[in-house]
């Protein structure tokens, strides 16, 4: 007699708890909404912030990228600071990163200014050797006006070019 009381409570719990779990319409609509990418961060947002705003980027538009991407958060600005931060970036990506990293990797370039992003890129192309980088997937994420010329700025350096709009 016990058993069959134990037997039900637990049946009668058990379908209560899978009844609370089922979701409603808003939060199927905040799923979808969050499918059509991250919320672009405030121009003024820290460094740690648009790091990631690009992580998530880089995890929506490179799926296909089996290796761990390397993030460059370009500032914008023309202080002395941000100035030198962008030319030691560059330094990195010609020097340090681009010739270690292999087929297949990727790399995650994006910043509150695209103009300055792009202009970026375009020193990184300046430097880098034809081929340099063939084989890896470079994803800017900038504005869609910016996409020709980022486009034809790193072509000649083989990399496979994905411009995501923020």
């Amino acid at each position: 007699m016990y058993r069959l009381g134990r037997l039900t409570l637990a049946v009668t719990l058990g379908a209560l708890l899978a009844a609370c779990n089922q979701p409603t319409t808003p939060a199927a609509s905040h799923a979808s909404t969050a499918s059509s990418g991250p919320a672009k961060p405030a121009t003024t947002a820290d460094e740690n912030t648009w790091g990631n705003y690009l992580a998530e980027q880089g995890r929506l538009h490179g799926k296909d990228v089996a290796m761990h991407p390397y993030i460059y958060v370009i500032p914008g600005g023309d202080s002395v600071a941000a100035t030198a931060r962008r030319q030691n970036e560059t330094d990195s990506v010609v020097h340090s990163i681009g010739p270690i990293l292999m087929p297949g990797g990727m790399l995650i370039v994006g910043g509150p200014d695209p103009k300055q992003t792009t202009a970026f890129l375009t020193d990184v192309a300046k430097q880098l050797k034809t081929d340099t980088l063939q084989g890896i997937v470079v994803l800017v994420v900038s504005d869609a006006s910016e996409q020709a010329a980022v486009s034809s700025t790193l072509k000649a350096s083989g990399a496979t070019v994905r411009v995501v709009a923020m």
